[in-house]
Formats: C-alpha cells, structure tokens, sequence
C-alpha cells in the first residue's frame, strides 16, 4: 500500500521529524476512532493501516504492535494533562486531570477497557500503567509529605461525576465545571480553603 502524505503522496527519501510525528498522529487519531467504534478486540493492524492510509510496517516502525497502539493512545492523553510538562502548580493539575480524564475520548477508553479486560488482561495492565498510575505518581510527587495521598486525590478528581460519564448519564464537563471539581477535592483532603 502507498502511503499517502495528507497533502498528497509522499515523497521519497528520510522524512522530516515534523513528518514523522504528523504520521505517529495520523495512526493513533485512526486508532481512537477504530478502537472506540469497534472496541480493542475488533480491530486488527491491518484494518488500522488501511485507516490510517499507512502500511502495517509503518505502525510497527512509529508505534509497535497492537497494545503499544492502545498504550500510546492513552499515553497521548498524558499530553494534555501534564501540558508543557507542567506538573508542579497542583491546582492546574487537578483541572487538567479532571478535564481530560472526563472527556469523551477518555470515558471512551476507560469503556473499552473494562469491557475487554478479561479477554486481553495485558490491555489492561498498560492502560493502568500508562495512565491512572502516572497521574497517582505526579500527585503523590507534589503532595509530599502531606496527609493526603495521591490515590487519595486521584479517586476525588474521578469519583461519582466519573462513574456518571462512563454510564452516559452526563455530558463532558466545561473548563470551569472541572476546575470547580477539582477545587472540591483538594479543600475535601484540605489542601485549598473552600
């Protein structure tokens, strides 16, 4: 299969590391929408390369086999958690958590993981690993010594509103909505005065 740059075919020789990165993209933008539409189980690497208008070797080369797939779609959303690696302003934190870890594409993820777990248990293992264990690790970081624990803060940050999502019950939160979750969950364990 040729591959297809997204302004027509691609030219020969080393690609750039723009063009590189732009491809990891395409791949895991197709893999999100493969994955969430026909779940982990339902898609192959070659219904993913046809998707992603690249060859099975390609996804191999930028990405890795299927669960490296799945692990750097959930890894992408570490992006817009940890934004400019950013991870020391605790309050932006927990908005940024709460806003992306609500989010459709996550509650989607987290859908399919519980769904599929018993049938692929390494899927779960790197979701956990890529993401809800980063997350309890750089809150636990900033806490410190403090009473409360990053489980602690991480299981307020999700919590009921979280469980309403993932049964469909309510919409994605505003930027506003989150930041005013995550304030709740830092004054509950005292770490912000209400």
């Amino acid at each position: 299969m040729d591959e297809v740059a997204a302004d027509g075919p691609r030219k020969r020789g080393r690609p750039t590391r723009s063009e590189r990165e732009q491809r990891r993209e395409q791949i895991l933008d197709a893999a999100v929408r493969l994955f969430l539409e026909h779940g982990y189980g339902g898609v192959s690497l070659d219904r993913l390369a046809a998707e992603a208008k690249v060859t099975k070797r390609t996804i191999y080369v930028y990405v890795g086999d299927k669960t490296a797939v799945f692990t750097a779609v959930v890894g992408r959303l570490n992006r817009d958690v940890f934004a400019d690696g950013e991870t020391t302003d605790l309050e932006a934190l927990t908005s940024r958590l709460v806003l992306t870890l609500h989010s459709d594409v996550a509650v989607g993820l987290h859908r399919l993981v519980i769904a599929e777990a018993k049938q692929f248990p390494e899927l779960a293992g790197s979701f956990y690993a890529a993401g809800p264990q980063r997350y309890v690790d750089a809150l636990s970081a900033l806490l410190g010594p403090s009473a409360a624990t990053g489980e602690q803060l991480f299981a307020l940050l999700l919590g009921e509103p979280h469980r309403r999502r993932l049964l469909g019950l309510e919409p994605a939160p505003s930027p506003a909505e989150a930041e005013r979750h995550a304030s709740a969950a830092l004054a509950a364990l005292g770490l912000r005065a209400t």
